[in-house]
C-alpha cells in the first residue's frame, strides 16, 4: 500500500467511532436516514421554513394535551374498527391484518361531496378514507373472505372480482386505484413467499401453483418508485377541504348496514395482513401523502387559541362490538354468491386460508431482530410499494411514510410487547402526509413562501416530487423532531414521548379540526415569507 492510500482498517475503525460503520455484506442496516435526509431538505428548503418561536409554542401545548388525554400506544386499540384481542384476534392475526391495512392504504381522496364519494357500509355506518379501507377488510372477514392471509392473495380463490367485491362502495364512486391496490397485495403476496417461507410453506406452493398471472404486479409498484403512484402525492385535498369543508372522513351515522348478519362461530384465530398507499397528481398540501391513517380516539382536545392556533376538540370513541370474531367459521354464501355466478364450491376451501396461519409476516419482523429502523429498512428493500425516496437538491432523499407507519401502527396495536415490541422504536419519524404539515402550519411551526402559499390557497395543483411537496414533508419531519427535543428538554421525565405518538396526535388534530370544519389555512390569510 502506497503512502497516499487509506488505509481500509484505520477507515473502519473511524467509521465506528463516529458511529457510521457500514453493515456487512447481506446484513440490513437499522438507520433509515430519514431524519438525516430531513435535515438535508430542510436546511436547502426556500419555500418553506421553521418558525422556531412557533415550535416552542406549539411543543408545550402539544405536551400538555397529550398528558390531559393519557395519549399512548393504548389509545391504537381504542379506534372502533381496529382489531384486538378481546375480538378474537390473536398477535399473527393483528400483526396480518395490520400489515394488509398499510399494503393498501393510501390516495383515497376524491373530488365529490363528502356524500358522494367513496363509502364502505359497515356495522350500521357509512365509513370513508382511511376508515372506508379497515371497515372493507372487517367486512371482509365477517363474510369469511380471508382477505388478510398472504397466502389467500396468491390463490385462484382472490380473483379480481373477488377483490371487487371486498372493496365495494355505497356509492356511486368506487376505491380509487383498485387496479393499482390489486397488483400490490398480489406481488406482496409472491414478496412474502420467494423471501419469507419456510419448510412449513411447502403445501402452500403446491396450492398456488398455476395460479400466477399474466398481469405483471410490478408495474404498479415500480411507478409507485418513479414517482407516478408515489408516497408523497396525495397533497391534493387536504387544504381544500380545509377551505371547501371538511370531508367527513370518519363516519356518516344513521345509514343502515347492508351487510348481512351472519352467526358465526369462533375458532383458530385467523391471520390477516393491512393496507398501503399512494395517488398520481398531488394537488395541494392536501392529499400528497396521504396515508390517512388511522385516527386514535382521544377523550379531551386542546383548547383554541388565536395566538398559537392550537385546537382540539374532544372526540368520543364510539366503540362499538364486534359483529364476529376474526376467526369466523361461518361463510354466509348468498353474500358473494353474484361473484361466482352462482358456484359457491369453492367457498369451503376459502376457510382454509382463514383457520391455516400464515406467519410469512412474522418471520418478516422476526428478521429484523427488533429493531424498528431495521423493520422499516426491510420493507424498503423488498417491497417497492414502501420505498418512498426523492431527489431533492442534488441528493436522493428517504421519507418511507408508509413503512414507517406499518412499524408505528403495529407497535401501537401490541402495546410494545411481544412482537411489536422494538429497542430503537424512538428512531422513527413523523409520517410526512399531509394532515400534518397542514396542522403545523396553523400552529405557527411551518412558514411557506408566497409563491408556495399562493398556490396552496388557490387550490393549485403540486405534482408529485414536486420541489415544494419535498420540502414540505421533509420540513414537517425535522419540526416534529424539533417539537420532541423541544418537549424533552422541558420535561426531562416525558420519556415516552416520541415522534409517532407527536405525529399520532397532530393527525387526530387535523382530523378533529377538519370534523369542526375549523379551516387550519383560510383562503386570503397572509403568511409570512419562509
Amino acid at each position: 500500500m502506497s503512502d497516499d492510500e487509506a488505509d481500509p482498517e484505520l477507515l473502519e475503525l473511524l467509521r465506528q467511532s463516529l458511529g457510521i460503520s457500514r453493515p456487512t455484506h447481506g446484513e440490513v442496516s437499522s438507520d433509515t436516514g430519514v431524519l438525516r435526509d430531513a435535515d438535508h431538505v430542510y436546511s436547502n428548503a426556500i419555500d418553506v421554513s421553521i418558525d422556531m418561536y412557533g415550535t416552542k409554542a406549539a411543543a408545550a401545548e402539544i405536551y400538555r394535551s397529550m398528558q390531559e388525554k393519557s395519549y399512548s400506544t393504548e389509545t391504537w386499540s381504542q379506534h372502533e374498527l381496529h382489531p384486538r384481542t378481546s375480538e378474537g384476534f390473536d398477535e399473527v392475526a393483528i400483526l396480518n391484518f395490520v400489515f394488509t391495512m398499510d399494503l393498501l392504504n393510501f390516495s383515497f381522496w376524491s373530488e365529490l361531496s363528502s356524500e358522494e364519494r367513496y363509502q364502505v357500509e359497515y356495522r350500521g355506518k357509512r365509513w370513508t378514507g382511511y376508515n372506508s379501507l379497515v371497515a372493507s377488510l372487517r367486512r371482509a372477514l365477517d363474510e369469511g373472505i380471508a382477505i388478510t392471509t398472504p397466502r389467500f392473495w396468491r390463490s385462484q380463490r382472490c380473483s379480481d372480482e373477488t377483490l371487487a367485491h371486498v372493496f365495494r362502495s355505497a356509492t356511486a364512486e368506487p376505491i380509487p386505484l383498485l387496479d393499482e391496490r390489486i397488483s400490490i397485495l398480489r406481488e406482496a403476496g409472491d414478496v412474502l413467499r420467494e423471501n419469507f417461507a419456510s419448510d412449513e410453506d411447502e403445501d402452500e406452493i403446491e396450492v398456488v401453483k398455476g395460479a400466477e398471472r399474466d398481469d405483471d404486479p410490478s408495474q404498479s409498484s415500480n411507478a409507485i418508485a418513479n414517482g407516478e403512484f408515489d408516497e408523497g402525492s396525495e397533497y391534493i385535498e387536504s387544504l381544500r377541504a380545509d377551505i371547501d369543508g371538511p370531508t367527513d372522513d370518519r363516519i356518516l351515522a344513521n345509514t343502515t348496514d347492508t351487510q348481512a348478519t351472519n352467526e358465526l362461530a369462533s375458532q383458530t384465530p385467523s391471520t390477516r395482513p393491512e393496507p398501503s398507499n399512494l395517488q398520481v397528481q398531488a394537488e395541494v398540501v392536501d392529499a400528497s401523502t396521504s396515508h390517512d391513517r388511522p385516527e386514535i380516539a382521544s377523550d379531551s382536545g386542546l383548547a383554541s387559541n388565536a395566538n398559537t392556533n392550537t385546537a382540539v376538540q374532544s372526540e368520543a370513541a364510539n366503540e362499538q362490538p364486534a359483529i364476529a370474531h376474526a376467526n369466523s367459521s361461518h361463510i354466509d354464501v348468498t353474500s358473494i354468491d353474484h361473484i361466482t355466478n352462482g358456484d359457491t364450491t369453492h367457498i369451503p376451501d376459502a376457510q382454509q386460508d382463514s383457520v391455516r396461519p400464515d406467519h410469512a409476516v412474522v418471520r418478516l419482523i422476526q428478521r429484523a431482530d427488533r429493531s424498528a429502523g431495521k423493520l422499516v429498512n426491510l420493507l424498503a428493500h423488498h417491497f417497492p410499494s414502501f420505498r418512498d425516496e426523492y431527489r431533492f437538491e442534488g441528493r436522493k432523499v428517504r421519507l418511507l411514510k408508509r413503512a414507517q407507519i406499518f412499524v408505528a401502527d403495529f407497535w401501537a396495536a401490541l402495546n410494545g410487547s411481544g412482537l411489536g415490541e422494538f429497542h430503537d422504536i424512538d428512531h422513527l419519524t413523523m409520517f410526512a402526509d399531509y394532515r400534518v404539515p397542514q396542522v403545523l402550519h396553523s400552529l405557527g411551526v411551518l412558514v411557506f413562501s408566497p409563491p408556495l402559499d399562493h398556490r396552496i390557497r388557490s387550490l393549485g395543483r403540486i405534482e408529485s416530487g414536486h420541489t415544494w411537496e419535498v420540502q414540505l414533508r421533509g420540513c414537517s419531519i425535522w419540526a416534529v423532531e424539533l417539537i420532541r427535543r423541544e418537549i424533552v428538554r422541558a420535561h426531562p421525565e416525558a420519556t415516552q414521548v416520541n415522534a409517532v405518538l407527536i405525529d399520532f396526535f397532530l393527525y387526530d388534530l387535523a382530523k378533529e379540526r377538519e370534523a369542526l370544519a375549523f379551516p387550519t389555512i383560510e383562503p386570503g390569510a397572509a403568511t409570512t415569507s419562509a
